[in-house]
């Protein structure tokens, strides 16, 4: 005879904590930023959006994908250009319109920074016909290779006077803050026509676990005392 945990247990705190390991990880990255007036209203001619991995560890973005409000990752288009996040950098991810990505990138360098560039400065690009941030409202979701949502935003109209959406704030959901001027690192671009914080915004709070995820560590608790207390007898 020999005492062994019950398997259907075991079983039950197995997938917890893959569960929980899920939360935690799609966490980590938040869209801290988006522009969709870009287009319209800056001298590089195009929307980009920001984002930031506030976890404590490195996030491989091998494979990630990007959509619209379309919500489909069917529909998605690849980010490229930027292999992986380390904690708390941050990432512009800009959309191709037509020019090469390192003319495209050189002008948003340029329109935002002049000659002083940030050191460190990461950008990649999207781009595809089933893709585009809309001035009157559109949403930026992230997905794995593997089609999971890892975060999104969803907005409304642009703000005015060429203000990005600031989301600072970790918002996971719709966003509504304009960038000002002096908050969260926003500054006005070197040609005037924009405000905002592009790939510098380091001050992202970081995203609270689910609910979820805090009912399955508390399950996970409570399973494990249960197991201390309780063994199953077996031939």
């Amino acid at each position: 005879m020999k005492s062994v945990y019950s398997k259907a247990l075991l079983l039950v705190l197995g997938s917890a904590s893959m569960a929980l390991a899920a939360n935690v990880a799609s966490a980590a990255l938040v869209v801290s930023e988006v522009d969709a007036a870009g287009s319209g209203t800056s001298t590089y001619a195009a929307d980009w959006f920001e984002l930031t991995n506030t976890g404590s560890s490195s996030v491989s973005l091998s494979g990630y994908r990007m959509d619209d409000n379309h919500a489909s990752f069917s529909a998605s288009v690849a980010l490229t250009g930027v292999a992986s996040l380390g904690a708390g950098q941050t990432a512009i991810f800009i959309e191709d319109t037509g020019k090469t990505d390192t003319t495209l990138d050189a002008a948003f360098e340029a329109a935002w920074f002049g000659t002083n560039v940030p050191a460190g400065l990461i950008i990649g690009n999207y781009g595809g016909s089933s893709v585009g941030l809309s001035q009157s409202g559109d949403a930026v979701n992230i997905y794995t290779s593997s089609g999971t949502l890892v975060t999104g935003v969803t907005f409304g109209a642009s703000p005015g006077a060429g203000a990005t959406f600031d989301n600072t704030a970790g918002v996971s959901g719709t966003i509504s803050t304009a960038s000002v001027l002096g908050v969260n690192g926003a500054f006005k671009s070197v040609t005037g026509g924009e405000i905002g914080s592009p790939g510098i915004d380091t001050a992202v709070t970081p995203v609270p676990l689910p609910a979820s995820a805090l009912l399955l560590m508390s399950g996970i608790g409570g399973a494990g005392m249960f197991l201390r207390k309780r063994k199953v007898r077996i031939g």
